[in-house]
């Protein structure tokens, strides 16, 4: 990190809404959380240098990560 090229791995949020489990829409995090958040991922966790926030809705995408 810094100034040299790092190749660690990413963690991605992510946040849904849903009833049934079939479809599911992303909830809107407000970007002061997400900033901290990803801050104390990435200067505490290591091996990890980057965070994502997922917005991707059910379907086309699936709630859980494979």
């Amino acid at each position: 990190m810094g100034d040299n090229r790092t190749y660690d791995y990413v963690v991605s949020l992510r946040s849904v809404n849903t009833i049934d489990f079939m479809t599911a829409t992303s909830s809107h995090l407000p970007w002061e959380f997400l900033d901290e958040v990803a801050n104390e991922i990435i200067n505490k966790v290591d091996g990890v240098n980057r965070v994502v926030y997922d917005i991707t809705s059910k379907p086309p995408g699936t709630i859980e990560w494979e």
